[in-house]
């Protein structure tokens, strides 16, 4: 009989206490291209509710592509913040990514907060495989590579 009783009012209002929370990739899921030079792509994703990046291109031995950003937090509304794999040095960095527009991102990779380098990004398009069940197996171990953060 409560139910009967209840006007649409009180009713959005309990849906928008009670919704599911939201992915860490949503708005910013899906593949992206670098801006200018070798428009190598990376693909954004959900990971355990942080954010993760993977290039799309296998590595030339054929091994899946390493995540390149790894288990990054949302710190404001449209900004994250987690380490960055260099599969150049093989080093983790301090990384953070700000979504620009919907169709721009900055990816920024720093030396012990001193010495950034931002890369743009533009998307290419939704996402590709929604959420990464298997991305610890493209994870670099902790222990592989030394953090330049240390």
């Amino acid at each position: 009989m409560l139910f009967n009783k209840l006007n649409p009012t009180v009713i959005f209002i309990m849906l928008l206490v009670f919704q599911a929370p939201a992915d860490a990739s949503e708005g910013i899921g899906g593949v992206w291209k670098r801006d200018g030079g070798d428009g190598g792509k990376l693909e954004f994703f959900d990971c355990k509710g942080k954010l993760c990046a993977r290039g799309v291109v296998p590595l030339p031995d054929g091994s899946p592509p390493p995540l390149i950003i790894r288990n990054a937090s949302k710190v404001g509304e449209n900004s994250w913040k987690g380490d960055l794999y260099n599969p150049e040095d093989g080093k983790i960095y301090g990384g953070r990514v700000v979504l620009n527009s919907p169709s721009k991102l900055t990816l920024t990779g720093c030396l012990m907060e001193l010495l950034c380098q931002s890369e743009g990004f533009i998307r290419v398009s939704g996402p590709v495989s929604g959420k990464a069940g298997k991305a610890e197996e493209n994870a670099i171990p902790n222990n592989s590579a030394p953090s330049a953060e240390e």
